[in-house]
């Protein structure tokens, strides 16, 4: 007899009854957090709460209700329309999920159109550019979202969809890499330049598009901000005199 295997199942069967007893909303989480293999605490820790908030959420009933930043936060965590985690009460009976289907964006699955189900990325209205000049800095953070199949997104990254965006670059010094019009997904989650890469980034001008690494040896820490167009200069900051958006995964372009 395999001790071990029997241990686990005893575990999983009194994880399911325990589970078995939640309401709706709260074994829909549960299931969704399983399926894409997020404990409870590290679940927690992605939506800036502490470690035992989600535990104390489904078995204690504190909060009594998710507040709605979370919920969206959950939601695009593990991949599931927010809508399926809301109290019934808390959800409008004709409401509309934005060309998004209610049901769990999992590999595989499909939608009500019988197509993939997506996970919504935002679309940021504020366009980074790669000549270090301000491009639309009147504009705000749009609403827009792209909906990338669950397979593909994965393919792409594998950081929580929550910590996802999308950006237009504008400019030509990081050409040939980065054209004028490519759509850049950042991710958020990453803002240290260890390992090098290209990043989005507030450098004290303007939000731009660089290839950042950090100068060793020196106090303070500085940036070196380079570009791949040798037409253009690269050059340094401090590193608290930007604000790192977030490090570039992918990018699309058309032909």
């Amino acid at each position: 007899m395999n001790i071990q295997k029997s241990s686990q199942s005893i575990k999983q069967r009194k994880r399911n009854n325990r589970t078995d007893k939640l309401d709706a909303p709260r074994r829909a989480l549960c299931n969704a957090l399983q399926i894409a293999g997020l404990s409870l605490k590290d679940a927690s820790r992605a939506v800036g709460r502490n470690d035992a908030y989600l535990q104390q959420y489904l078995y204690r009933g504190s909060p009594r209700h998710l507040p709605e930043v979370v919920r969206h936060q959950l939601a695009a965590l593990a991949g599931v329309s927010h809508a399926r985690l809301a109290e019934p009460s808390l959800t409008p009976p004709n409401a509309s999920y934005g060309g998004f289907d209610p049901e769990p964006h999992r590999v595989g699955q499909l939608n009500s159109n019988n197509q993939p189900a997506n996970i919504a990325i935002p679309l940021l209205d504020e366009r980074s550019s790669a000549d270090s000049r301000m491009i639309g800095n009147d504009n705000k953070a749009a609403n827009a979202q792209i909906g990338f199949p669950d397979s593909m997104l994965r393919r792409i990254t594998t950081a929580p969809a929550v910590g996802l965006q999308l950006i237009s670059i504008t400019g030509d010094s990081m050409a040939p890499t980065l054209e004028d019009g490519d759509l850049v997904m950042i991710d958020s989650n990453r803002t240290q330049p260890s390992p090098p890469g290209i990043f989005v980034l507030d450098d004290g001008v303007g939000l731009v598009a660089k290839r950042v690494d950090a100068v060793p040896n020196t106090s303070p820490q500085m940036l070196r901000l380079s570009t791949d167009n040798p037409a253009y200069t690269n050059y340094q900051r401090r590193f608290d005199e930007v604000h790192i958006v977030g490090r570039v995964v992918w990018f699309a372009r058309p032909l």
